[in-house]
């Protein structure tokens, strides 16, 4: 399933894998519908027109259940047990899917608030929040932004990025940016409150993440082989094996208890890397920028 962001009109595609004969793995998208099932349709919920509209998808190739083995999808409830219940495939996430589900899990992403597994990393990504609105909504900073990146060499960006807390990926390039323009934060929130200071006005809130910057850049380091691998199981071709082998390695060399973490800005040239015994717990609290 997916939504269109402009209509919120819901899309059911259906994307095949199977061997050729000459033993090639082949991805073939049979197509997608616009899934709006009639009211009557849902008395006994989604479920029975979510199977109707499969089995017509793969009738329209000459096709039936009987001709597959597994299923690849998110984990939630209509899905998996469509597949496994219901179709009786065999089923495993979709990675994207898995690391969205496991970074709300880690960072304590929940409706609510006490129910959180981890507050403190919780706490963190309001800071995160607060940080990308307070600089969206400040006008009369002007293009100050933009300058100091210009000034300071670090890119061409000219704002923050914001995303949408069930998006892994763009909640590690919102680390990224802000990882990689700390300086020119820190610069502008030191700029705004001498502003205020100059107008006589009261003075603004400070750098939410003060602080925070090198459990931010451990937290990247953390993030991007994850990203990584979520780019490659989202490519246009068949590569799950693949994919399985760099889900392996993530967990060995990143996720590991006891495996050093590759700093998110080494390179060949320079590998370097944090050892597992200075790794920052969620709740150390550095004192200044």
């Amino acid at each position: 399933f997916w939504k269109a962001k402009s209509s919120g009109t819901k899309f059911l595609g259906l994307r095949l894998y199977f061997v050729t004969a000459d033993f090639k793995l082949v991805s073939v998208l049979l197509g997608t519908r616009h899934f709006q099932p009639l009211y009557g349709e849902r008395d006994g919920g989604i479920r029975g027109p979510f199977k109707r509209w499969i089995i017509q998808i793969l009738a329209d190739f000459g096709l039936t259940v009987a001709d597959f083995f597994g299923a690849t999808t998110d984990g939630g409830p209509d899905v998996m047990h469509m597949m496994t219940s219901n179709l009786m495939l065999s089923w495993e996430w979709s990675m994207p899917h898995l690391t969205n589900a496991a970074t709300k899990a880690a960072f304590g992403m929940t409706s609510n608030v006490a129910k959180s597994k981890n507050p403190e990393m919780l706490q963190l990504l309001k800071k995160v929040t607060r940080t990308v609105y307070q600089f969206c909504t400040v006008e009369v900073m002007g293009a100050l932004y933009e300058q100091l990146v210009r000034l300071l060499g670090v890119g061409k960006e000219k704002k923050l990025i914001d995303y949408k807390p069930h998006r892994f990926m763009s909640l590690t390039r919102v680390f990224e940016r802000i990882v990689k323009h700390w300086n020119v934060l820190c610069l502008w929130y030191e700029e705004r409150a001498r502003k205020a200071d100059r107008d006589k006005s009261a003075p603004p809130s400070p750098f939410p993440l003060a602080g925070d910057k090198l459990l931010m850049e451990q937290l990247l380091s953390l993030m991007l082989p994850i990203s990584a691998l979520n780019v490659k199981s989202q490519a246009e071709k068949p590569n799950q094996v693949d994919v399985l082998v760099s889900a392996y390695k993530v967990i060995v060399t990143t996720l590991g208890p006891e495996a050093s973490l590759r700093k998110y800005d080494a390179t060949r040239e320079n590998p370097t890397s944090y050892h597992h015994s200075i790794l920052m717990r969620w709740w150390s609290r550095p004192e200044s920028c």
